[in-house]
């Protein structure tokens, strides 16, 4: 049984069409939340060309189910999601900000992170190669000249102690419009910077067990990366390095999440795939109620291979429209979900309770055909590339199919 649309606006009479094999013998319609106890309601329907028609207006935002009850046999029913108007109007993609090329320890090129990026299904990434800005303009290069279907945003993963690994951490830097590791290059210039940060911090880090030196090396890369118009990412903070000591000195980690400096937190990563770990960035994350702003949750596999646990971790971003711009918007307005599969039905999720909820309905629902329709461009892209020859109608059948998919689930249209 099929229903369109599958996620629908609070307090907005929609339309709906339902699809059985047979329409014979129905006995009742019901609708009823899953969230509210007591919100059932048995509805008129009409049936044309075997099709069923309903409309109805949903006042509560969450999931909901429509039942069909029969005369004679077990009942049948579908899922659905109801969001307020401004969530509404926000898109679902599910993208990777962190992995690398072989323009860092990547084993792999830009162009083939990118394919097996959309065969994991993701709409868009960023490659992070190990200060070096150059992996992430080859990639955009590499989609602009072959049209493919993915957004790439230009990327880099920063050293923050610049070879110094004594606790400062790595930093990605996501959408900034030149490389941060270029600018330490002027040694002069990057030492006076770093002095004058060092300085201006002295104070509010007395008795913090944190050195300010190695904190204003933070600070120095996050502001460069809005100077860039970039955002920040801090990655992998529970990394346990060679000495078996984090990479990242813990108290840095807090202090940064208490004062806001940074955009976002990795709070799901590879790191080593000690998935325990994962989840203790995910508790010091939390455990910090933050005073400013909501930071965003993200999750990425980190890759240095192509089948590096392609879309087993991932972020979830619901963004206006599918653009650098867009993503950038709802990852500092805190609109992600860091996603963590866990065999093969299993997920984790991490967000604000409402963000997860519906993510997990999309992961049940919606991604699953998203992903084997891109799956089977990236294929298509990946066989015009080899065989060098033209597969135009296959890709754009492909690609027409996903927006009918997009348009027939969501009452909104994708920009």
């Amino acid at each position: 049984m099929k229903i369109s649309p599958n996620v629908v606006e609070q307090n907005k009479k929609v339309d709906y069409v339902l699809s059985l094999k047979n329409t014979s013998n129905i006995e009742s319609i019901e609708v009823f939340s899953k969230s509210d106890y007591f919100h059932r309601d048995t509805v008129d329907y009409e049936i044309k060309n075997n099709d069923i028609h309903l409309t109805y207006t949903m006042l509560y935002v969450g999931e909901f189910v429509i039942k069909v009850n029969f005369t004679y046999k077990e009942s049948k029913a579908v899922i659905l999601y109801c969001l307020d108007k401004d969530m509404i109007k926000l898109k679902p993609l599910k993208g990777d900000l962190h992995m690398h090329t072989i323009y860092s320890d990547g084993k792999r090129t830009p162009l083939a992170m990118c394919l097996s990026s959309m065969e994991s299904g993701m709409d868009f990434i960023s490659i992070t190669d190990h200060d070096n800005y150059n992996g992430s303009l080859q990639a955009i290069k590499n989609v602009e000249e072959a049209n493919l279907d993915i957004l790439v945003l230009p990327g880099e993963e920063v050293t923050v102690g610049n070879g110094d690994t004594s606790g400062n951490g790595h930093m990605l830097s996501i959408n900034s419009n030149k490389s941060i590791d270029d600018q330490r290059k002027d040694t002069a210039v990057y030492e006076k910077e770093l002095e004058e940060i060092t300085q201006n911090i002295k104070k509010e880090l007395s008795g913090k067990n944190i050195e300010s030196v190695h904190y204003a090396k933070n600070i120095w890369v996050i502001n460069k990366i809005k100077e860039a118009k970039g955002i920040s990412i801090l990655c992998h903070p529970k990394w346990l390095y060679h000495n078996s000591k984090y990479h990242l000195h813990q108290p840095l980690y807090k202090e940064m999440l208490k004062n806001s400096t940074i955009d976002c937190v990795e709070v799901v990563g590879d790191i080593d795939k000690i998935e325990e770990l994962n989840n203790m960035t995910y508790l010091t994350y939390m455990e910090i109620k933050n005073k400013h702003k909501y930071l965003a949750p993200i999750a990425n596999t980190d890759a240095h291979d192509s089948d590096h646990d392609a879309g087993e971790r991932f972020t979830i971003v619901f963004a206006k429209e599918k653009t650098n711009e867009g993503i950038v918007e709802a990852i500092k307005e805190g609109f992600t979900c860091a996603v963590l599969k866990r065999g093969d039905k299993e997920h984790q999720f991490i967000a604000n309770s409402d963000l997860a909820h519906y993510a997990y309905f999309l992961i049940q629902e919606y991604f699953p055909k998203h992903q084997k329709l891109r799956n089977k461009l990236a294929k298509l892209y990946l066989d015009e590339l080899i065989d060098k020859q033209s597969f135009e109608n296959k890709i754009n059948s492909t690609k027409n199919r996903l927006k009918e998919h997009f348009d027939g689930f969501f009452s909104i249209k994708l920009l």
